[in-house]
């Protein structure tokens, strides 16, 4: 008797378990749904979470909305939210905007921003702008605008200046800009620089700046040094200055050492320089040794080392 009803009471607590998660699914409308199982209140329900489904998805614009369910009262209001919704996205310019769907009043909306969004656009100078829909006092302003931004870049030389449209007065500091920016370039020597716009006093100053540049150049030995250029004075230095940079050459034993160009006292003091230096590789075993140029004491000094050095091979 115990087991039959421990076993009665197993199967009302498994039917009942496999109930709720029968009115689970159906509120959900999941499609395991099986409304044969539901009583008259668990149908009620699950038609009452239907229609705030099918209310929520007509909200979103879900392809699953059935606006055959919506009373009377959802439908207005839907309609409605979703003229409101249209008429901002027409407003705001948006591809998805229905225009058939505007009000008078949204459709009035729509034009002003649209025509809002073209005068900045022209204001901007973009290409999008259309001035044909700009209005008097629109054109008036973007003109403006338009005349600033050309008479700035023929300030700077742009290509997109247009001369044309400048005034009198725009025109002449334009010009003005355009002599003290050639006049720069010829101080700088650039490839821009035209001389025949330059001034007396401007070619001067340009002539004075290329010449010292052709000095420094050549006091480099850089390849663009014009010696025909050079004043006497010019080569006086310049031949100094290379007699002082082939003298230091020579003395630290540099392939650019050019003997010839050495004063008789410089010869000697090279000479010396470089008797040390070779005894000094002899000394230390390095390959620019030279023996045939060790004098009989020098000769002594590098057996010497080379004995000390064969000493100390031997004891390692």
């Amino acid at each position: 008797m115990l087991l039959q009803t421990l076993f009665c009471c197993t199967c009302v607590l498994a039917y009942a378990g496999e109930a709720d998660q029968q009115l689970t699914s159906c509120m959900k409308g999941l499609p395991d749904c099986d409304v044969s199982q539901l009583s008259p209140p668990q149908m009620k329900a699950v038609a009452n979470a239907a229609r705030a489904r099918n209310v929520t998805n007509c909200e979103s614009g879900l392809a699953s909305c059935d606006p055959t369910r919506l009373t009377r009262e959802e439908a207005t209001n839907l309609e409605k939210a979703a003229r409101f919704q249209n008429a901002r996205k027409c407003i705001d310019g948006l591809g998805s905007c229905n225009p058939q769907l505007l009000t008078p009043p949204d459709a009035v909306a729509m034009a002003s921003a649209a025509q809002e969004r073209n005068f900045n656009r022209c204001l901007k100078g973009e290409t999008s702008c259309d001035p044909l829909r700009l209005n008097k006092e629109q054109r008036t302003a973007v003109h403006k605008l338009e005349e600033d931004r050309n008479f700035d870049r023929c300030l700077k030389g742009q290509v997109t200046c247009d001369p044309v449209s400048l005034s009198r007065e725009n025109m002449a500091r334009a010009q003005e800009e355009a002599r003290k920016r050639n006049a720069s370039a010829c101080m700088q020597g650039t490839s821009t620089c035209d001389p025949l716009r330059l001034t007396d006093d401007e070619a001067r100053r340009a002539r004075d700046a290329a010449a010292t540049r052709n000095v420094r150049n050549c006091l480099q030995g850089l390849f663009n040094c014009d010696v025909s250029a050079l004043g006497k004075e010019d080569l006086t230095t310049i031949g100094a200055e290379v007699r002082r940079k082939n003298l230091d050459s020579c003395r630290i034993g540099l392939s650019t050492c050019d003997p010839v160009q050495l004063t008789p006292a410089e010869s000697t003091e090279v000479a010396q320089l470089s008797t040390r230096r070779n005894l000094d590789h002899c000394v230390r075993f390095q390959p620019g040794c030279d023996p045939t140029l060790l004098t009989s004491p020098e000769m002594v000094l590098v057996s010497e080392a080379y004995r000390q050095r064969r000493r100390a091979s031997g004891k390692q």
